[in-house]
């Protein structure tokens, strides 16, 4: 079962971050003491004006008039990605798995604690799963278990009247995010429905901090946050005190420093779409090969064989319940 699991986590939990909706107008806000919105965008250290979004408008609610915001993670220790954004719009919090990796301890307590310090709850998918049955439910095509993640979720957003949400990308960096993502999509989707009511649907980046990964996209899609001192200061201690990742902290910090964490860029993302790898492997598979030689693993989660289908199923299994038809091909 191969994936770069707790090892790798903070990186992924403290890097920029992505937001995204279905594609969705957007006002500028005042800013507020802490959580500045930029209409410049900054890339390779540059700055440009943001260009008006070339999304056909799906969800009439400027950004600051979200009320009842939603977060749902692939692993606990995620949330450090979107602080600043978790402490001004204080989502429900989902999350998949416990955080445990092969053999190591729940991280679940920890993001209890965070996210209870800036006032956000816990939702109700919140770690129940261990990391390495969600791993056997990919190999072994438990749709069972993933249809009933898109049925909690959707019943929640339904539930908490939820207009937005923010999660995982799919990046192909570790198979429990890409899940993630299409999880969130499916759940969007199926409780847009049977509701009637706009749901903006975001995601975050994980792996922009990776050695040989693709250069973040900036563009238009993005909506940035830079925060100011006193947000980025208490960031910074949220990761370093957080229980299980000490050693993953150091290192982000080590080699991006304080200042590369106060942007939080936030990206819009396509429900239905689907992830693309330009033909190479996804990480993940690389890794597990890497682990099945040395006599780690017993086998290889591969995206075509085992990912690609569960995001098929889960978006056509809530494609049915709407009135646009279900995606091509997503049945096995």
């Amino acid at each position: 079962m191969l994936n770069k699991d707790s090892s790798t986590t903070l990186f992924c939990s403290l890097c920029v971050l992505t937001l995204a909706d279905l594609s969705f107008s957007f006002n500028w806000p005042k800013a507020n003491n802490n959580f500045l919105l930029n209409r410049e965008f900054f890339f390779r250290g540059k700055t440009r004006p943001m260009l008006p979004s070339r999304h056909p408008p799906s969800s009439p609610l400027p950004v600051d008039s979200f009320q009842h915001c939603a977060l749902v993670l692939g692993h606990p220790g995620h949330e450090l990605k979107i602080f600043g954004w978790m402490s001004k719009y204080r989502p429900r919090v989902h999350v998949l798995t416990d955080g445990s990796g092969q053999q190591g301890e729940p991280r679940t307590l920890s993001t209890a604690a965070l996210i209870t310090r800036v006032g956000s709850e816990p939702g109700e998918v919140f770690g129940s799963i261990r990391d390495a049955e969600i791993y056997r439910a990919m190999l072994n095509r438990d749709l069972g278990l993933f249809l009933r993640l898109v049925d909690q979720l959707s019943d929640s957003l339904l539930k908490h009247e939820i207009d937005s949400v923010a999660g995982d990308a799919a990046e192909g960096f570790n198979p429990t995010h890409d899940i993630c993502r299409a999880l969130i999509n499916a759940a969007v989707i199926k409780a847009l429905s049977l509701s009637r009511r706009t749901i903006a649907n975001f995601e975050f980046s994980l792996t922009e901090w990776e050695p040989n990964s693709v250069e973040p996209l900036h563009d238009d899609h993005c909506r940035h946050w830079i925060l100011d001192d006193e947000l980025l200061a208490r960031k910074i201690a949220a990761a370093e005190q957080y229980a299980g990742l000490k050693s993953e902290v150091d290192r982000a910090l080590a080699h991006r420093g304080r200042e590369y964490f106060r942007l939080e860029c936030l990206r819009s993302s396509s429900a239905t779409g689907l992830p693309h790898f330009n033909g190479a492997k996804p990480v993940y598979e690389r890794w597990g090969e890497q682990r099945v030689a040395d006599g780690r693993y017993p086998t290889v989660i591969r995206f075509k064989q085992h990912i690609l289908p569960i995001m098929k199923t889960v978006l056509n299994y809530a494609g049915q319940a709407s009135l646009a038809p279900p995606l091509a091909g997503a049945r096995w």
